[in-house]
């Protein structure tokens, strides 16, 4: 038998380092020094370990270079076997004596060559706060591999490989759970299966059940088989770091079960259970847990998410018998207050402010609202915790509520309430939305009323959306431009309107891009789209533009999301529309004409689409879901022109200002011009923009230079062109032809309209 055999797979890997590293260095021996290389580059994780244990951490850019030196250098040839040195035979007798029955592992070897390669490894450590190098010099504090009956030593490798939640130093108090804890509880007492597996959603406490477990077990508030019990959570990454070996990794594992046997009345508790299983990675840690689980040699604390249960546990049907599952439910919200409650001192004493009771009622609205997709208590503490924090910062003594709708915008990215307060109506709505909308002041009006009843939650069912609206009438009414105004002045930002073009749905089998496709199909992998429109627009506006033109299996998918608030994409993932407003658009009618509609006359113009129109387009049920549809008139050509002068020459005027120093003032005429060439009672005030393009902004960009740096411009009208003059600095003045007008005019544009533009000159005349 070889002195070999008595040493662990990875303690072996350090010698034969050593040696190659000896050849590589043209030695004619392995010493010392050699030792102290081959444990940095291969024993690394207990050199950290000793490290972290006093103090310093371990100099990443130097093993580096160590690494790259000797790797330089090719190896020199061998007979095979290599001389050792008399240090180095001294070195493994003392690691063979200290390991005694055991097998010989890494730990030894340091421990047992310390004397002789610290001043080696000395200058691969950093002190993390002290200068000095802050390692002892002769001895060091090291987990040594325990040997059966040695309890000290069992308990120092549970410490190596996870933390003791029933420890001396543990304080994790919990509120409001009882019932769990008492169901945790009596499946540990339990004569079989005394293994609680712990199911549910990221953010519901899971973890926090545990460690409330174990604050019981310190006070002794739980049956007598439990009040000696301990704690001990391991950790995965902890297991697997420096297992690159085959067998390393269950030779951890078995220590980790005969350190568990060793001692008396332990639990092991793993969070993300599911990382054990096979299907997830591919390790044996579920094959080395199912035996001793079965036989009761170690008992064991589970927890994971119902999504993982489902998705790995459920395939290692064999690892999934040894637990009793334990099912845990986001709270209600009375329950959410008194953990809020109980949280609250704990915050003040941390963060040395004052945090009123209504502060707390206050984090749990915006957190339910803004945070949809997130799950109670976490969210309701984590915008608790962030908007202390941000109050500290900010040298405040109190938690205000402007603190809590900054947490908010961390967490969730939106601007919580944007300044207009839904407790008290949002008075200021109709003129946010209105000062972009012009001619559309029922439509307005009737939005507006239908968001203040949600946003109040007056008669709305729990879950819904914020509101839910049906734009119709025909093309360039704005429409659009509502549902863009009204995200910002909801959020507070440009960016908090999600948009879908329902054109792109007109097919069936579309219809899975909205909430993923089925296993197997392309896009599977992709993020459904409705996922990142919750992800994203929290807050906002969702915009189903052109909802007509989507297929009817597309409609019924928002039959559920405009009734509950809820759908599940394809990973199975509930996705929470209930802090949306999702508006719809259509044109619908609008081919009717302006003599045709429901509802009053609103002005020149009547009201847009008909019922009956859109009954023939729209299942009844789904019509049935909107809290309000909203027709849009006709516009008229004084709506027209206090777009143009309200609107699309305001906004040019703060480019110019902006870039060129410039600001132009349109004559009566003028816009005159621009209106014949841009407005028409079929396609509304979308063809403005382009009319104002092609008169305006492409030849005054060819009259920049002759018009100087800054001033005034007047724009007049002359013909059928724009005469451009500046009224203030360096006297200008540029004409364009009608012919060399003709040129910069963009397409679609018909024959006709000339024709209809002077038509319509005569007539004002």
């Amino acid at each position: 038998m070889s002195r070999y055999d008595r040493y662990s797979e990875s303690a072996l890997g350090v010698l034969v380092k050593t040696q190659d590293i000896a050849l590589r260095e043209r030695r004619g021996q392995t010493e010392s020094s050699d030792l102290a290389s081959a444990l940095l580059l291969a024993a690394l994780p207990d050199i950290v370990a000793i490290a972290r244990r006093n103090n310093a951490i371990v100099d990443d850019q130097r093993l580096k270079a160590l690494n790259e030196r000797i790797e330089a250098r090719p190896p020199a040839e061998s007979d095979g076997a290599m001389k050792i040195s008399q240090e180095f035979r001294t070195i493994l007798d003392k690691a063979e004596a200290m390991a005694g029955d055991a097998k010989v592992e890494p730990e030894h070897l340091i421990r047992a060559a310390w004397p002789s390669i610290k001043e080696e490894l000395a200058p691969y450590f950093r002190a993390e706060a002290e200068p000095a190098l802050g390692l002892p010099s002769d001895e060091i504090t090291l987990p040594l591999p325990h040997t059966r009956g040695s309890e000290s030593e069992a308990f120092r490798i549970l410490e190596r490989f996870g933390q003791e939640l029933t420890g001396a130093d543990a304080d994790f108090p919990i509120f409001g759970r009882e019932a769990e804890l008492d169901s945790l509880v009596s499946t540990l007492i339990k004569f079989w299966k005394p293994n609680p597996l712990i199911i549910g959603e990221s953010g519901v406490g899971k973890t926090a059940l545990v460690q409330g477990l174990a604050m019981r077990i310190k006070s002794g508030a739980v049956p007598e088989r439990l009040k000696d019990a301990r704690i001990f959570e391991l950790r995965i990454a902890e297991l697997l770091a420096g297992t690159t070996l085959h067998g390393a990794l269950e030779e951890n594992l078995n220590q980790v079960v005969e350190a568990a046997e060793a001692l008396p009345n332990v639990y092991l508790f793993i969070d993300e259970v599911h990382q054990v299983v096979p299907s997830f990675a591919n390790n044996p840690i579920s094959e080395v847990l199912k035996p001793a689980l079965s036989s009761g040699r170690i008992r064991c604390i589970g927890a994971t998410t119902n999504t993982d249960y489902a998705r790995y546990l459920e395939k290692d049907s064999a690892l999934l018998r040894r637990f009793q599952t334990v099912l845990v439910k986001e709270p209600d919200r009375a329950t959410v207050r008194i953990i809020m409650a109980g949280v609250a001192p704990r915050l003040e004493k941390h963060f040395g402010i004052s945090i009123a009771p209504a502060m707390l009622d206050r984090a749990l609205e915006v957190s339910r609202r803004y945070l949809p997709m997130r799950r109670f208590p976490d969210k309701a503490l984590d915008v608790l915790d962030r908007a202390s924090s941000r109050a500290v910062f900010l040298g405040e003594s109190e938690l205000s509520e402007a603190r809590l709708l900054d947490a908010v915008k961390d967490i969730a990215n939106v601007v919580a309430e944007s300044g207009l307060d839904s407790s008290r109506g949002l008075p200021g709505l109709e003129a946010a939305i209105g000062k972009d909308i012009l001619g559309q002041d029922h439509a307005i009006a009737q939005v507006s009323d239908a968001v203040r009843v949600a946003k109040m939650r007056l008669g709305l069912q729990e879950g819904r959306p914020d509101g839910a609206f049906l734009l119709t009438g025909p093309t360039g009414v704005g429409k659009t431009a509502l549902a863009i105004s009204l995200a910002k002045a909801l959020s507070g930002r440009d960016d908090a309107l999600f948009r879908i073009d329902m054109s792109e749905f007109s097919d069936a089998h579309t219809a899975a891009r909205l909430l993923g496709a089925p296993p197997g199909y392309i896009g599977y992998d992709d993020a459904p789209l409705l996922s990142r429109a919750v992800d994203s627009c929290a807050g906002g506006v969702l915009l189903l533009d052109e909802l007509e033109k989507a297929h009817a299996q597309v409609h019924r998918i928002f039959l559920q999301i405009l009734d509950a608030g809820r759908a599940t994409d394809s990973s199975g993932r509930v996705l929470s529309f209930a802090s949306i407003t999702i508006i719809a658009t259509c044109n619908v009618g609008g081919e009717l004409g302006p003599a045709i509609g429901f509802g009053q006359e609103m002005g020149p113009g009547r009201i847009g689409a008909p019922m009956a129109a859109l009954k023939k387009a729209f299942p009844v049920e789904l019509l049935n879901r909107f809290d309000a549809i909203v027709p849009f008139r006709s516009l008229d050509r004084m709506d027209a022109k206090r777009i143009l002068a309200d609107t699309i020459v305001r906004k040019g005027n703060q480019a110019l200002k902006a870039e060129y120093g410039l600001e132009l003032s349109f004559s009566d005429e003028a816009l005159d011009l621009i209106l014949e060439e841009g407005f028409s009672m079929e396609f509304g005030a979308r063809n403005m923009q382009r009319a104002y393009r092609s008169l305006v902004s492409t030849p005054l960009s060819r009259a920049l230079a002759s018009l100087g740096d800054s001033g005034l411009v007047a724009v007049e009208r002359d013909g059928l062109a724009l005469r451009f003059k500046t009224l203030t600095g360096p006297a200008a003045e540029v004409q364009l032809s009608p012919e060399d007008q003709s040129d910069s005019i963009a397409e679609p544009k018909t024959a006709a309209l000339p024709e209809a533009s002077a038509q319509t000159k005569a007539e004002a005349q």
